[in-house]
């Protein structure tokens, strides 16, 4: 299958921040450790958006029974950080809504767990968390659709499909101040790619800056990428949507990106550690809003850098245990300016030998740059805003 992200005429994107705020898990110093008082908030924070009944992880983190009877297994991500997904490491790159739990809430869950996951007064327990239905910046001016349901098998992992969807919208150039992605099927839409940023589970679209738009021209068509993901036993269907919010302005700013992208490279068979650079160049000033890294199954680490034309350097993302199951969007804290002739670098680092877990090849091979799970990619997406020249 291919993780191909298709470019388009007609772009659609969409800024992912973090999910809805819920009350902060209390730390304490001393005193027991209970699930109502300080491991009940910490699940709604970080955990519940996926780990509820009709969403995409495999069991639910809602009551004491669900916590206490997977504790062993909740310990054991949270220690090696696997889970909440967030794989940024911290003082490289500043982003918004972090969902990386600290050393101290880690601490609260092994205390946790090592006192035999107390339960605590249900007096403490917060009120149930409330989550989104529905379309998040309201009713869409249009929604473009899959033309018929897709069917998953029982039972079957990493299913990558790419839907061309027509955009049946009258009239001339439209344009647009926002979108947004609503999985048919949370149960297997793993994460869904339009030619802009990806809907994630866990992650809420926001609309982009006032007096930002882009344009759709007439007869334009959505490739749409879905990764699906049904461990159950029973035969899922999805339909997945896209919703465009419209504008007339006034705007005076488009969304652009800006791809760090290598090709034509090899990974030696059995090569533990090779590095792949791929760079570009920012034509007009962009004001970074998001940046986003791609690679495959060998991919082990990634490092992007914006190199200023006055010769310094920004780090925007290091990520140093890449996950290809987790390929998140990471939006910065405050926009970024990045002036014309700014270089963007991304330094993608692969592990091709016996000893990586997720080599699709045994023996391992020589593995080339293409669009194939089993070939290898390096990229770097920079989603900002320009000044809209012309339309």
């Amino acid at each position: 299958m291919t993780t191909r992200a298709f470019t388009l005429a007609a772009l659609v994107a969409v800024v992912m921040l973090g999910a809805c705020e819920t009350a902060k898990a209390p730390l304490v110093a001393s005193g027991p450790v209970t699930f109502t008082r300080h491991i009940a908030p910490l699940l709604q924070r970080h955990c519940q958006e996926c780990h509820r009944p009709e969403s995409v992880a495999p069991f639910p983190l809602l009551t004491y029974d669900d916590a206490a009877s997977r504790r062993a297994k909740i310990r054991k991500a949270v220690t090696a950080r696997k889970m909440p997904p967030w794989k940024a490491v911290p003082g490289y790159g500043e982003f918004a809504d972090v969902r990386r739990l600290s050393d101290e809430e880690i601490a609260l869950v092994t205390r946790w767990v090592h006192d035999g996951a107390p339960e605590g007064d249900p007096r403490d327990l917060p009120p149930p968390r409330k989550f989104r239905t529905g379309w998040a910046l309201g009713r869409p001016g249009a929604v473009l659709a899959m033309t018929k349901p897709f069917t998953i098998p029982a039972r079957t992992r990493d299913i990558y499909r790419c839907f061309a969807v027509p955009i049946t919208i009258p009239g001339e150039w439209r344009f647009i101040r926002a979108s947004e992605v609503l999985p048919g099927n949370r149960k297997v839409v793993h994460h869904a790619q339009p030619p802009r940023p990806p809907w994630t589970p866990g992650f809420q679209p926001l609309e982009i800056p006032s007096g930002v738009a882009w344009g759709i021209p007439p007869g334009a068509r959505l490739v749409m990428q879905v990764h699906y993901n049904n461990p159950g036993d029973a035969v899922e269907t999805d339909l997945t949507r896209v919703g465009l919010h419209f504008t007339s302005g006034p705007f005076d700013r488009r969304l652009n990106r800006v791809r760090a992208s290598a090709w034509n490279f090899s990974i030696p068979a059995g090569a533990p550690h090779s590095s792949v650079v791929a760079t570009a160049v920012v034509q007009d000033e962009l004001l970074a809003l998001s940046v986003h890294g791609h690679m495959h199954l060998l991919g082990r680490e990634m490092r992007v850098t914006a190199r200023f034309p006055d010769g310094t350097r920004q780090p925007l993302l290091h990520i140093d245990d890449w996950d290809f199951e987790w390929q998140l969007l990471y939006a910065f804290k405050r926009p970024m300016a990045l002036p014309s002739g700014t270089v963007i670098e991304a330094e993608c680092v692969y592990d091709n030998s016996a000893d990586n877990p997720n080599n699709p090849s045994s023996p391992p091979r020589v593995v080339r740059s293409g669009f194939e799970t089993t070939d290898e990619m390096c990229q770097a997406n920079v989603l900002g805003t320009m000044r809209l020249t012309r339309r």
